[in-house]
């Protein structure tokens, strides 16, 4: 029992966890449609008999437990006669219909309103993620159960809620049947029940080639996204016609299992009706041969039961067609969970509304017990001041960068703010205070004013604050040589402008969010020398306006800065202006000799 709860009503409370009680409603509106239904074709059997020879006691017992209704006809004073019955199965397959209309516009409000709650919750569980548990994830997973599989699970709610309104218009079917002629009614269902363990056994194969369909695609989704990321390389090297026989292979095993699903599907369409039929025919012989029935007294089960019989087929189409999909709700629910473990603690703590000093103090870390990556680190950041990271591979300056901005949390020792602890302070707020610049410019597939200012509103203000940090970036004359200026698409990636052209576009829109720290990590090491040159001129021209932390190599990015911190396998191994480390650092003066910058 434990394990068919488990197994069934789990993603009924998945549904339930996004709608609440409006789900228990779509399952009562089924309720009413089936009753409705019901009693009007319960109506069928005495107009068959007032036609043929009137309604008498004797044929008023053929309904069996449903002569009440003939009770309520003649209690609302309108007699039994054909005209009277016939107006009243008129009116309850009218007041059907109407039910059945809203319950699917009901039906389809719901479906709406879960995929919107679904997709805001994943996207919220995706920005909820702390940095450090993100990194761990599969990229490719991620992004096909945001894409690709949401559609599965949209599908998956159409299905498995047409299944629980098929299964009741079934019970309600099953329950008049009985009232009618329990007897035949119970042999029916144990014929039922007995033919529905051959249906069990293809569902679990196609649950199994769902699963596999997902896990299939989460594979070729990472694969793809490394395709696209890696395309230069791999179109250079001709490496993509090796790697795309990678690709083939995964869409040959999403093939294999989609076929195994379809073949399931086909063989359940084909014996599904003639099974049931079987059935019913079966049970009707052993009644009326074995047992001395009549098949007067079983007409009225056998119109229920055929109704059923419609309702048995369309169940088990759409508790198939939920299978078949049953991995895209297997990994929304397994990524909404890996969301809730990986999400970054929540805060209500006091904003800052400035950086103006950090500290770092005594402060130490690790990604794991045995891999110290920073020890003892000791570094004061005077407001507006330059201060610059410089080091070998694996020295530990990007992860000091991280740590500053919080994307890290410290194994030991302290980080000050305003001579505060960084913990005192809201992290998000923290955050937007800081310009965060990287060594491949982050652009967007949108045109020029929306990559600077993140899709805020052409307000006059906005427009000045945009205009200003274009100016500030040295991008301004660019920006208005264009045929649509501002409005100017980038293309994937900034495909469709130069390197130097996307990094000022990065400085521009850290600038327009009027931050206080700006971070550039290895922001000019993949341009040529003389782009280099002129955004290291704009980035000189930001001294003194900001506090500025310039991780880097090159000699060129570091030589005007107002400190310099040497970093060698995790500990600061001097500190000071770039001719007194010269003259004092051993490290630091091979390091310039060798143009390890």
């Amino acid at each position: 029992m434990k394990n068919f709860l488990q197994k069934y009503f789990r993603y009924f409370s998945f549904f339930y966890e996004y709608l609440g009680y409006k789900v228990i409603l779509l399952v009562v509106s089924s309720l009413l449609v089936g009753l409705l239904d019901g009693f009007g074709l319960a109506l069928f059997i005495p107009v068959f008999q007032i036609a043929a020879d009137g309604i008498s006691q004797e044929n008023r017992d053929s309904l069996g437990n449903l002569d009440f209704l003939l009770d309520w006809i003649e209690a609302l004073g309108l007699g039994l006669n054909l005209n009277v019955i016939l107006g009243v199965m008129v009116a309850l397959f009218l007041l059907k219909s109407v039910l059945k209309f809203y319950d699917g516009i009901f039906k389809t409000k719901l479906q709406m309103e879960f995929v919107r709650k679904l997709r805001y919750e994943m996207v919220d569980g995706l920005g909820g993620m702390s940095y450090k548990n993100f990194v761990k994830l599969d990229a490719g997973k991620v992004q096909n159960t945001l894409s690709g599989e949401v559609f599965k699970v949209t599908y998956s709610f159409l299905t498995y809620f047409s299944t629980i309104q098929f299964l009741v218009l079934l019970l309600v079917y099953i329950g008049l049947a009985m009232l009618s002629n329990f007897e035949f009614a119970i042999l029916v269902s144990i014929g039922g029940f007995l033919s529905n363990f051959i249906f069990k056994a293809i569902f679990k194969f196609t649950e199994k080639a769902s699963v596999g369909v997902t896990a299939y695609n989460h594979e070729f989704q990472s694969y793809l996204i490394q395709a696209v990321h890696n395309f230069k390389y791999l179109k250079a090297t001709d490496y993509f016609s090796k790697y795309k026989l990678k690709l083939k292979r995964i869409i040959d095993s999403i093939e294999s299992q989609q076929k195994k699903i379809g073949v399931y599907s086909s063989f359940l369409g084909a014996t599904r009706e003639p099974i049931v039929l079987i059935v019913v025919v079966a049970v009707i012989l052993i009644q009326v041969n074995y047992l001395g029935g009549q098949m007067a007294t079983i007409l009225g089960s056998l119109l229920f039961f055929y109704r059923a019989l419609n309702y048995v087929i369309s169940l088990q189409t759409s508790w198939q067609g939920f299978v078949a999909h049953y991995g895209g709700v297997v990994a929304a629910m397994e990524l909404m969970e890996d969301f809730k473990v990986m999400k970054e603690p929540a805060e209500s703590k006091i904003g800052i509304p400035k950086i103006e000093q950090i500290e770092i103090s005594n402060l130490n870390f690790a990604y794991n017990p045995q891999t110290p990556v920073l020890n003892q680190i000791n570094i004061k950041i005077e407001n507006l001041r330059t201060l610059a990271l410089v080091g070998g591979s694996g020295s530990g300056k990007t992860t000091m960068v991280n740590l500053i901005i919080g994307l890290l949390e410290p194994t030991s020792g302290q980080i000050l703010i305003n001579g505060n602890e960084r913990d005192y302070f809201d992290k998000a707020t923290y955050r937007r205070r800081f310009g965060y610049i990287t060594q491949e410019p982050v652009i967007f597939n949108d045109n020029i004013f929306n990559n600077v200012t993140f899709w805020d509103e052409k307000t006059p203000e906005n427009q000045a604050r945009f205009h200003e940090a274009i100016r500030l970036a040295n991008i301004e004359n660019f920006v208005e040589s264009l045929p649509e200026k501002e409005g100017t698409k980038l293309g994937d990636n900034g495909m469709l402008v130069s390197g130097g052209q996307k990094q000022r576009i990065s400085i521009a829109r850290e600038l327009y969010k009027e931050v206080d720290v700006l971070i550039l990590d290895e922001a000019t090491s993949a341009l040529d020398s003389e782009t280099e040159r002129s955004i290291q001129e704009n980035i000189e021209n930001l001294r003194g306006k900001y506090t500025i932390i310039i991780v880097a190599h090159r000699l060129s990015t570091v030589k005007k800065a107002d400190k310099i911190l040497v970093l060698n396998k995790g500990i600061v191994a001097g500190e000071g202006s770039f001719e007194h480390l010269v003259d004092q650092n051993t490290l630091f003066k091979r390091m310039v000799e060798l143009q390890e910058f």
